[in-house]
């Protein structure tokens, strides 16, 4: 299958974009026509993504990292010959009944801004690959969307990194287990970084790019 062009890759990713971003477009406005009309809602923020449940028993889910007590979980393997191990800092998801407060507007407010932040992006990858479907790559608006894009991702990280804190921060407030603790600590994704980085410097490529076409057409 060819690049670019019709019946290609980028006609292919084009149909899955648009696909994605009605998707996405129809699960946020699903969540603001919820909130609007007064419904029990639970907002799970977790590993597996943002989720919204709706129903009479509803329940909210955070992420969260725990540290266990070595006392109170002994790990052992005998077929190894090993008496004792520890286990380190765990993440898993935090789940409790949903309840109206500081958390659950904030957890709303970061749901409904990184489905518009993917929104956001999905718009700039649909758009970049229209032109790869018109088989015209070096448009001037491509490295502009290019470098969009990876700013999304260096400050969608950093924003990952921020939501993970506070969410740690709640639980350590708030909750409590015996044998183990809450912990609250940033943890950015370097190659996360890095890939943005990566994308930037993409973006100077099709820059360059589409100086060079538009000499080659100045002199033709």
């Amino acid at each position: 299958m060819k690049a670019m062009g019709n019946r290609s890759m980028a006609s292919l990713l084009t149909v899955v974009l648009n696909a994605a971003w009605y998707a996405v477009a129809i699960f946020l406005a699903l969540i603001i026509v919820l909130v609007l009309v007064g419904a029990n809602i639970g907002l799970q923020i977790g590993a597996d993504g943002p989720n919204v449940v709706t129903g009479p028993n509803v329940v909210m889910a955070i992420p969260v990292s725990v540290k266990l007590d070595p006392g109170a979980h002994q790990v052992a393997a005998p077929s190894l010959g090993i008496e004792a191990a520890e286990l380190g800092e765990l993440n898993g998801t935090l789940r409790f009944p949903s309840r109206k407060g500081l958390l659950f507007i904030a957890n709303l407010a970061i749901l409904t801004g990184s489905l518009a932040l993917l929104l956001w992006v999905l718009s700039q990858l649909r758009a970049l690959f229209r032109t790869l479907r018109a088989g015209r790559p070096f448009v001037p608006a491509n490295a502009t969307r290019v470098r969009r894009i990876a700013w999304a991702v260096i400050v969608g990280e950093l924003a990952r990194s921020a939501v993970l804190f506070f969410e740690g921060s709640y639980a350590m407030t708030h909750f409590s287990a015996a044998g183990l603790s809450f912990a609250a600590q940033p943890s950015v994704n370097v190659f996360a970084i890095i890939d943005g980085l990566i994308i930037l410097a993409i973006a100077e490529v099709f820059r360059e790019g589409t100086r060079l076409d538009e000499e080659r057409s100045l002199t033709i």
